[in-house]
């Protein structure tokens, strides 16, 4: 990765953030696509934050990747509230169509990585009919041996885009061991969103998203799984900005 960056930063509980609007960052990730060679980007929430915190591998990923953005609300209330304020939230959601737009125009060619097998193909199934040029998919449940032959796969299809749908901070270890094996431009840590790209949850109407709580949305569908790792984690996230705020 290289470090020469093209946008303002700031820093964020000791991690270099972007200042990027949503129109921005669609500008970053069609330059990354289409210029660029192994960029990884990735996105930062309350649980991010919450597992930088414990996990200093994760950190110190985080600190070498080409772009980390703010993907929570809660992420935007806690920089105003320690005094690096970030203008606004990107998450992926929030521009996907905007830049689904740019993708068609620039023929970007996409891979998709992660989630369970019928997530991921049904998730393809539906960028495709969005007009995706979706040049291959592949679930998250291989063994190293089988790691092999993904990457060669990858490699062969040479996509613009890798979007990798494996999880914090499974998907920032994974990319960041990889990368300079992949011939992609760009590596995309994207969470969960295959799951709603499949039709498996359902994203949260834009009155909750723009009150900070799609996490309980998103929660209550998937309540086994996801419920309490949102209602404790966002405990931890408080008071980990909390302390972070009186040191």
């Amino acid at each position: 990765m290289q470090t020469d960056k093209f946008f303002n930063t700031t820093d964020f509980l000791g991690m270099k953030i972007g200042l990027l609007h949503r129109a921005e960052i669609i500008n970053k990730i069609l330059e990354f696509a289409l210029t660029g060679r192994n960029k990884f980007i990735t996105y930062l929430n309350a649980h991010c934050v919450n597992c930088s915190f414990s996990n200093r591998d994760y950190r110190e990923i985080l600190q070498k990747a080409d772009l980390v953005y703010a993907g929570g609300q809660g992420v935007v209330w806690a920089s105003r509230f320690i005094g690096t304020s970030l203008p606004e939230r990107v998450n992926i959601l929030d521009f996907f169509d905007r830049l689904l737009e740019g993708l068609r125009e620039k023929r970007v060619t996409v891979y998709l990585l992660g989630g369970r097998p019928e997530v991921v193909k049904k998730a393809g199934e539906f960028l495709k009919r969005k007009g995706l040029n979706v040049v291959g998919s592949m679930h998250g449940f291989f063994d190293e041996r089988e790691e092999i032959n993904v990457i060669r796969e990858i490699n062969e299809l040479r996509p613009d885009i890798l979007m990798v749908g494996m999880g914090v901070p499974k998907q920032e270890k994974w990319i960041f061991s990889h990368l300079n094996e992949l011939q992609v431009n760009l590596c995309w840590a994207v969470g969960g969103v295959f799951r709603i790209f499949s039709g498996e949850l359902k994203r949260a109407p834009c009155w909750i998203s723009n009150y900070g709580l799609e996490w309980l949305y998103l929660g209550l569908q998937d309540s086994k799984r996801l419920l309490g790792r949102y209602l404790f984690g966002n405990l931890i996230f408080v008071f980990n900005i909390l302390r972070y705020k009186l040191r």
